[in-house]
């Protein structure tokens, strides 16, 4: 027995009758089911001559390998070792008699002696195979479930060492996500991804010391589609199964977002024939207006329970939120608009013609940046940089100043409403953009560029009785506003591709396209401002003329509603309605097929399509501001002609041109009476 110690742990050389036979210098450690080679072997090759090797079991006495007169006898082994124990022929010669076992099992774990006979000299070497690990994982399979549901996840493990050694790690092969780490006998969830935290989890302990280290997989997502692998850890052993997630069905959520698409497609279609005709016809009674409310309502109030449903589902915050309040917002916006608003009443067109535009970005605005408004005072509470506070402080008491004179305008009518429409929407912009700066890199170049956007404003309360006193100075001090404007939008569009961060970088291109919508949504308060101004300038070449005719209000007439303003009130009551429904039920569609989303958010297809009906609506207030002042514009525009001497002739100031209308016009109406 010492001798048998003295080998294994020494691996010495046994001298037994003149041969030397060599071992392994101690146990050896092998996999269940895999191959070993058992070592043994002499300093120098012997010849073949009445050579016998003989490899046996010191328990038992089984003969495991018999090599005799130049070969190999597989009849003298025992059964169990029949086909698995084999010598490597071509070594034998140069003599080594190593054995190599294949298909390990748990019996084949003992002491082994490899004996060396020749003539009258003999030796013998000792191999121990200590121990025998063996770790198998089980478990794949294939699910099929519905959204919403909870399901499992298994995965078996069998193995030498005890459960709380091994190292069980789940992750979704086709994406590289960890989704749940079991190491050093404890779970590790901070290394779960944020898609699947809170919703995945181990069994009980009592069930992980059996070897069920099975995942539940909670509130089941259509983008959890796909395959996820189980891999375990031993040692230098791995193995692991495959369960794959598949056949994801609607759940009773992603059915009423379906339906809710359905219903917003359908009504339209319905109805446009009915409500095209009543246009056609002018015709505003009670029934007509019941079915154009019923366009205008009932699509957009369906579209916004949908996206409010895949902000539950699907969606982020948001996108979900930005795109529900732009359907709900687009009631008013489609009021505003219409042929048939002088039909309402007086208090209720007094609210949407003064408030619907101010409402909209106020409220957009609100919920589009609400995310970056809290990861900016996340980064507060991490540094306590009292800097980034401001920004934060500035945006929202501009947006509760908005919120506040939206409804005082809406009730009352406000002296200069017009330019302070423009002018606070300007605030909340410069707001955004310095909201961008702080969360991104505060530099001089992205300091300057926010600084950019409140050119206009700055350059809009530049007024003084220089500039009003003719109609070119008018005319360039408007387009000097526009310009700036555009450098403005340019300014603060550019602020938004550089949004780099990794929890943002997904909302970049969907928060671009919300700030070139809200630069269009200024563009109509800016047109209502130059409106405005040239009203002024009107009013004090003209004292005598009525208010009514200088006033230009944010809404045209009713005899200044063209067939443009049907079209486009026809294509935000239609068009975009099946803009929304149709991109909101593919994505749907598409992200239960494939198991992921195609398009990341929802605003890039959104929103450009609300930025062409909102750009058509410019044109109308540009149409209806050109045929209420056409005369007066087109004398102006001459009168810039004269003044920037591009063309010399003699033709009476626009002043006089003006009082010369006025007196005819004053003998035409003595002359009548």
């Amino acid at each position: 027995m010492g001798l048998n110690i003295f080998l294994f742990l020494s691996g010495v050389l046994f001298i037994c009758n003149g041969l030397h036979v060599l071992g392994p210098s101690g146990p050896l450690t092998v996999k269940l089911g895999g191959s070993v080679m058992l070592p043994c072997y002499t300093e120098a090759p012997l010849p073949l001559e009445e050579l016998e090797v003989e490899w046996k079991r010191t328990d038992s006495e089984t003969l495991v390998h018999l090599f005799q007169d130049r070969g190999s006898r597989p009849e003298a082994q025992d059964q169990a070792y029949s086909g698995r124990a084999s010598f490597f022929t071509g070594e034998v010669e140069r003599g080594n008699f190593s054995l190599l076992l294949t298909n390990l099992t748990a019996k084949d774990a003992g002491i082994y002696y490899c004996s060396v006979y020749r003539q009258q000299e003999t030796g013998q070497t000792s191999v121990e195979i200590k121990k025998i690990e063996y770790l198998t994982v089980t478990g794949g399979h294939v699910i099929s479930a519905y959204a919403s549901e909870d399901i499992t996840l298994n995965c078996s493990a069998d193995s030498s060492v005890p459960p709380e050694e091994l190292e069980v790690s789940w992750k979704k092969v086709d994406q590289q996500i960890p989704v749940l780490l079991f190491l050093n006998g404890e779970i590790q969830t901070e290394s779960t991804h944020k898609r699947f935290r809170d919703r995945v989890e181990f069994f009980s302990r009592e069930e992980r010391q059996k070897g069920n280290f099975s995942l539940r997989l909670k509130d089941l997502q259509i983008e959890d589609k796909g395959q996820y692998m189980c891999e375990v850890f031993s040692g230098e052993f791995a193995d692991n199964t495959i369960v794959e997630v598949q056949h994801l069905g609607f759940s009773s959520i992603h059915l009423g977002i379906f339906v809710l698409c359905m219903l917003a497609f359908v009504v339209p279609v319905l109805l446009s024939y009915s409500v095209c005709t009543s246009l056609k016809k002018n015709d505003y009674s009670r029934r007509a207006l019941a079915v154009q409310c019923m366009l205008v309502c009932c699509p957009n109030i369906a579209l916004w329970l949908a996206f409010i449903l895949w902000g539950v589902t699907e969606g982020f915050f948001t996108e979900a939120a930005t795109c529900a309040a732009l359907n709900l917002l687009r009631i008013l916006s489609l009021f505003w608009i219409a042929p048939y608003l002088d039909t309402f009443k007086e208090g209720l067109q007094r609210f949407i013609i003064r408030s619907a535009i101010t409402l909209e970005y106020t409220a957009m605005t609100a919920f589009s940046y609400l995310g970056l408004t809290v990861r900016l005072w996340n980064i507060y509470q991490g540094n306590r940089n009292y800097f980034l506070l401001v920004p934060i402080t500035f945006l929202l008491l501009v947006l509760l100043l908005l919120c506040m004179y939206i409804f005082i305008q809406g009730l009352k009518k406000i002296s200069k409403e017009e330019i302070w429409n423009y002018r606070l929407t300007e605030f909340v912009n410069f707001g955004r953009g310095y909201v961008i700066v702080a969360t991104h890199v505060f530099n001089f170049v992205n300091a300057a560029l926010a600084a950019l956007i409140l050119l206009p404003v700055i350059f809009s309360s530049v007024r003084c009785q220089y500039l009003l006193n003719r109609g070119a100075k008018v005319l360039i001090w408007m387009a000097l506003l526009l310009i700036l404007e555009v450098i403005s939008a340019s300014s603060s569009v550019y602020l938004h591709v550089l949004l780099e961060a990794l929890e943002i970088r997904k909302e970049r291109v969907g928060l671009t396209c919300v700030a070139a919508y809200f630069y269009v949504l200024s563009g109509i308060l800016l047109f209502d401002a130059m409106f405005y101004f040239y009203g002024l300038f009107n009013r004090r070449l003209h004292p005598n003329r009525t208010p009514q005719a200088l006033e230009f209000d944010s809404a045209v007439t009713k005899s200044q509603r063209t067939s443009g303003h049907a079209i486009v009130y026809m294509l935000g009551a239609v068009g975009l309605i099946f803009v929304n429904s149709i991109a909101l039920a593919v994505e749907l569609i598409l992200k239960a097929r494939n198991g992921e989303r195609i398009v990341e958010d929802l605003r890039v297809i959104l929103i450009p399509s609300e930025c062409i009906f909102a750009t058509c609506c410019i044109m109308l207030k540009i149409s209806a501001c050109w045929q209420t002042n056409r005369g007066n514009l087109m004398d102006d525009l001459r009168d810039l002609h004269q003044w920037c001497g591009c063309k010399q002739v003699s033709v009476d100031s626009p002043i006089q041109s003006h009082e010369l209308r006025s007196l005819q016009s004053k003998e035409a109406d003595g002359a009548a009476q």
